[in-house]
């Protein structure tokens, strides 16, 4: 029991990431939040974090600590879950004799609309930024994310197997560490391809099954060019940058996910083929884009404009009517999802 936790906790990321399936940016978040709890421990006894130290008193402690920072109900709640998923390893390990968490109250799960949902010419603002400026590479970043919602993540780990001209993307891994088929359209695949024939193939030769679609270059000529695949934090990056060409600073590549579900729910009214495209397990998760906030309320009965101009057409002012139709109307703008 006075076995340190840091290298339990790299076992278990190497566990998740090599058996289990998860993608780096999984493992990375994993290994992050135990990192915090080695960093709690620390403080807290003046030494390196223990086995021992993974009982119920100390991570309530550590979960009081984090609520006295004001940090939000959903962060605690994830961080919680973390550790409680490194407690279960340790317990199918015989490390642990039972996890600690199992009988903690945990914070609830408020399921809340998201807060900036960019509209369908926003995200085509995206792509013709990344034209204009000459970035193929960032057009087809910007056009998978644009057409298929998908992670940061899953965009940065594709690889040329990945590319099937007839459907879009092949078993490509997700979170959780599985995979799924995810459709494009096909003047988005004949782009794709292009994008592997002209930009990708003469940067690295030859072209194999494993090789990455989208690379990071950076560093100084004169100190020689550093080349790596692309993380789901440089795609971060990207969108934050394009998000300031474009007006729209606050831009993340999850916003373009919640875009794509709310224009597919617009156009085809069916929750389960949102479901499908954005690879919830749960219905229940997708149905947060049916929380309808005031602008897309508005928005929502807009069908009945027309309606009532044909009924009303008939309400014309006479020395017998109460009221008398005003011919004037003060303009507005008209409303789009923000």
């Amino acid at each position: 029991m006075t076995r340190p936790l840091v290298e339990l906790v790299e076992q278990f990321c190497q566990y998740q990431l090599k058996q289990r399936g998860k993608t780096e940016g999984g493992v990375q978040a994993y290994r992050w939040v135990l990192e915090q709890f080695l960093v709690f421990g620390r403080g807290r006894f003046g030494r390196v974090a223990r086995l021992s130290d993974l009982s119920k008193a100390v991570i309530q402690d550590w979960m009081d600590e984090m609520a006295a920072r004001d940090l939000t109900l959903g962060t605690i709640r994830s961080r919680q879950s973390a550790l409680s998923s490194f407690c279960n390893w340790l317990v199918k390990r015989e490390a642990l004799l039972a996890n600690p968490i199992a009988g903690m109250d945990r914070p609830p799960h408020r399921i809340e609309p998201p807060k900036q949902v960019p509209t369908p010419a926003l995200m085509d603002a995206l792509i013709e930024a990344a034209r204009s400026r000459q970035r193929p590479r960032d057009v087809a970043v910007f056009l998978i994310l644009r057409f298929t919602g998908m992670r940061r993540e899953s965009v940065a780990t594709l690889q040329a197997r990945h590319l099937d001209a007839l459907w879009g993307l092949r078993r490509v891994r997700v979170k959780g560490g599985h995979t799924r088929d995810i459709p494009l359209p096909e003047p988005v695949m004949r782009y794709l391809h292009a994008y592997v024939a002209q930009v990708v193939t003469p940067s690295v030769t030859t072209v194999t099954p494993e090789t990455p679609l989208f690379w990071s270059v950076w560093g100084r000529r004169s100190l020689g060019k550093q080349r790596a695949p692309m993380t789901g934090k440089n795609i971060w990056r990207l969108c934050k940058l394009y998000g300031r060409m474009i007006g729209y600073p606050m831009l993340k590549p999850h916003d373009l996910r919640h875009g794509v579900a709310m224009e597919v729910l617009e156009q085809r009214h069916d929750l389960e083929q949102v479901r499908a495209l954005l690879g919830h397990a749960r219905i229940d998760t997708t149905q947060i884009y049916t929380m309808i906030r005031p602008a897309q309320l508005k928005q929502a009965v807009s069908f009945y404009e027309e309606s009532a101009r044909q009924m009303m057409a008939g309400f014309r002012s006479d020395k017998n009517s109460m009221f008398e139709e005003h011919s004037y109307v003060p303009q507005t703008r008209s409303l789009k999802l923000q």
